[in-house]
């Protein structure tokens, strides 16, 4: 008898095992799913908008002298020249012509601004009303790197 309890034992784990076998897993695991074979993922096609033409429209002095100082970065921090202000290295000075134009006259100074500037450099620019810009001229000594 001693021998009829481990075979037993023996039978019941084999009809256990042949049982769990034949579900696809053990009791506690889930069934895995077979894995499809994808292609790559198509990428999606996106179209760019088309760009609104900007139309520029100049009314002003400080439009022009804006549209004007944009063109160079040793323009920035430029300001409408103020003959009551003492020590102005960077300013600009606008005229108004004829058919909507303005005469832009950009002006950089160094050397004791505050007499005045010993040296200076202006550009001359004429700006249509539809932003068109035209440099007329440039005049006076190089701009020293230390004063860009």
């Amino acid at each position: 008898m001693s021998n009829t309890i481990p075979r037993l034992l023996l039978i019941r784990a084999a009809l256990v095992l042949g049982t769990v076998a034949a579900c696809g897993g053990s009791a506690g695991a889930p069934a895995t799913a077979p894995t499809a074979t994808v292609g790559p993922t198509p990428t999606p096609v996106v179209e760019a908008p088309t760009p609104t033409p900007v139309t520029v429209v100049v009314g002003s002095p400080f439009d022009a002298a804006t549209l004007v100082i944009a063109t160079n970065p040793l323009f920035t921090g430029a300001a409408p020249r103020d003959e009551g202000m003492i020590g102005m290295s960077k300013w600009w000075v606008a005229t108004p012509l004829t058919e909507g134009r303005f005469r832009i006259d950009v002006t950089i100074g160094w050397g004791d601004c505050m007499a005045g500037c010993i040296d200076r450099h202006v550009w001359t620019y004429e700006v249509w009303p539809d932003g068109t810009l035209e440099l007329v001229s440039e005049t006076g000594p190089e701009v020293p790197p230390d004063v860009r």
